[in-house]
């Protein structure tokens, strides 16, 4: 992913000294969904792991499409491609997956440079996804961005027994998640790609939207108003006037930040 030279965020409206900002992981400073590289490479790695789950697809397929089983299905994928895997098979696994998931031209150089402007100007950046917590502390290392603190979903796993139900931490997860690790809204700048994370991007004195779908960018602009900021940090064509009402990209866009 090619990216766009970030202007200086601008500070919240807040007043304070350090600004607090909230940074989606995928689709927004890394494309592709890190959740789904590691249950591919789980059960991708054994054969019988990989052939439950394509015999029972018929199962959790469906289930994954449908909110209210969603988390079931996700719990029964999870436990199935750890079986048997003890912490430290596991963690290994973990950061072999974050390695190639936030590796070569998935990176939005862009975002990640507008981290690292937040973090120099001494603001309070946190990293805020669906992901499970380790997953996401591992891609956190392999961008460089240690200092960037990291609200995920809650994993709780045993080598052999099922997982417990759990919150996930998306659309209005996401937001309880924070709370629950001290993050209060409204925070001064929150930055996500996707329409699932209205709850936030509401929750911000700046919201900015980065390399939305033309589908989750009229849902956002519905939400926040067609003057929310349009992040192009991979590089791609701005978005249709006719879809987008004028939307910008690029520096142009991150100059309104």
């Amino acid at each position: 992913m090619g990216p766009t030279a970030p202007t200086s965020p601008g500070r919240g409206s807040g007043g304070g000294e350090r600004a607090t900002v909230v940074v989606d992981l995928d689709g927004t400073l890394v494309a592709g969904d890190a959740s789904g590289a590691l249950l591919r490479h789980l059960l991708s790695r054994h054969r019988l792991r990989l052939l439950v789950a394509v015999v029972a697809a018929p199962l959790w397929g469906p289930g994954l499409v449908l909110a209210p089983t969603r988390s079931a299905a996700e719990r029964g994928l999870v436990w199935l491609a750890g079986l048997g895997l003890d912490d430290d098979a596991f963690a290994a696994e973990v950061r072999r997956v974050a390695a190639v998931h936030a590796g070569g031209g998935r990176v939005a150089g862009a975002g990640v440079a507008r981290v690292r402007e937040h973090l120099r100007r001494g603001d309070r950046v946190v990293l805020a996804t669906g992901c499970a917590e380790p997953l996401a502390l591992a891609v956190r290392d392999a961008l460089g961005l240690r200092e960037v603190e990291v609200v995920g979903t809650r994993l709780v796993r045993h080598r052999w027994r099922p997982p417990p139900p759990v919150v996930h931490a998306r659309g209005p997860g996401k937001v309880t998640a924070l709370r629950a690790a001290g993050v209060e809204l409204p925070v001064d700048h929150a930055y996500s790609d996707s329409a699932r994370d209205l709850p936030l991007l509401r929750g911000a004195r700046v919201p900015h939207v980065v390399d939305p779908t033309r589908r989750d960018l009229r849902r956002l602009r519905r939400g926040l108003g067609r003057d929310v900021e349009v992040l192009r940090w991979a590089g791609t064509a701005s978005v249709d006037a006719a879809d987008a009402g004028g939307g910008e990209s690029g520096e142009d866009g991150a100059r309104r930040a």
